[in-house]
């Protein structure tokens, strides 16, 4: 088993994306005051980065391949404190959606190269007891980072969140610098990045689980960028709406926890369709209040609830699946269910807010259809 300190820093490595995407989000209101832009525009800044971290991840693998993980991943944090540093100092949204860019190529290193770091150094059976100590850890981001965000805004400005991203990435930093060399020494030879691609692509049994993936994705994503302004259309101050966040998260951990126990007792499939029938109550749950005229705060997180069910069971067993379809070719795999999976996110919630606009009937009927659209994929049965 590895040591701890070596479990902490790849969790570091793997909260990269979560945290740097979330950490504003109660900010986001203020932010678009400041900039005198619409609210859609400012969730624009979600979209665009998730856009970047989805490209980005086809090729940090290989490059870490070539020279080495610790250069590329040093080089990666560079750039995401740069990233930071330039959100936190810019006056401009444009400036600021660059800054967002470069953020996001930094952070993309975390996310792929902290999954290397484990198999590099751990069998399987001890890298499985590795991620079961990081994901919890990683889990909590998502809700952490809003309420750290909400604080530091009211009581420094919004700009103090991305100064926090930038300390966070400089302690990870520090962490790697001291940390080895784990890429294995036969690792010398060029790489592709579109090695095995035609393979998996064409497989049918990955494309139905990396939808499913998509699906619960997108539909996360849309929530966060529409949730910030209808808190603060319902009153919420900034402070406590990072709150609000807390009970996803704590589903999303539940259902990782019950999962792992009923692997052992149901069929892989079973769960995974169990998890999106969590994901479709959640929708009609939506639909019903909109179509009863009901808008609450508890009516825009109390049906996402049970969607964080379905991202803590169906999402990680339909990634794994999609990945175990590489048939050689595990880590281009790995990197494709990455790549669409973030980027169908920042597709949709742009489509949403861009073409929709913020409300209550865009967010429930974007999850209502999503749903939908992944049940309809679950009764899909491709031939092995």
């Amino acid at each position: 088993m590895p040591r701890l300190t070596f479990i902490f820093t790849v969790a570091m490595l793997s909260a990269f994306g979560l945290i740097a995407s979330d950490i504003y989000l109660p900010a986001m209101p203020d932010m678009a005051m400041e900039f005198s832009i619409a609210s859609s525009q400012m969730s624009q800044t979600i979209s665009v980065y998730l856009l970047a971290l989805a490209i980005c991840q086809l090729f940090c693998g290989p490059l870490s391949d070539i020279f080495g993980r610790k250069p590329v991943i040093i080089a990666g944090i560079i750039l995401y404190i740069a990233g930071s540093l330039g959100c936190a100092g810019t006056a401009s949204y444009r400036l600021f959606l660059t800054w967002r860019i470069v953020e996001a190529l930094g952070a993309a290193s975390g996310l792929v190269i902290g999954r290397a770091l484990i198999a590099d150094t751990c069998d399987k059976p001890t890298s499985a007891k590795v991620y079961s100590l990081v994901y919890p850890l990683v889990s909590l981001s998502p809700a952490l980072a809003p309420l750290i965000g909400g604080y530091l805004a009211v009581a420094f400005g919004w700009r103090a969140d991305f100064l926090f991203v930038a300390l966070f990435g400089l302690l990870t930093l520090v962490m790697v610098i001291k940390m080895e060399e784990t890429r294995p020494q036969h690792s010398h030879a060029v790489i592709s990045p579109f090695s095995g691609f035609k393979q998996i692509l064409t497989n049918r049994i990955f494309w139905r689980y990396t939808l499913i993936v998509c699906c619960i994705y997108s539909a996360w994503f849309i929530y966060l960028t529409q949730s910030p302004f209808l808190f603060a259309q319902e009153g919420i101050a900034e402070e406590e709406r990072g709150w609000l966040y807390l009970p996803l998260t704590g589903g999303i951990i539940s259902a990782n926890l019950l999962t792992k126990r009923l692997l052992n007792r149901w069929k892989y499939d079973h769960i995974v369709n169990t998890g999106i029938g969590c994901f479709v109550l959640g929708g009609v749950a939506y639909a019903t209040l909109i179509l009863s005229g009901i808008e609450s705060t508890y009516g825009i997180l109390l049906p996402m609830c049970l969607v964080s069910l379905a991202n803590g069971s169906s999402l990680s067993l339909a990634v794994s699946a999609a990945v175990n379809c590489g048939n050689g070719h595990a880590a281009t795999a790995s990197g494709l269910v990455g790549c669409l999976q973030i980027g169908s996110a920042a597709v949709f919630a742009a489509g949403a807010s861009a073409n929709f606009g913020v409300s209550y009937a865009v967010l429930g009927m974007s999850v209502l259809a999503l749903a939908l659209t992944a049940l309809l994929v679950c009764q899909l049965r491709p031939a092995k």
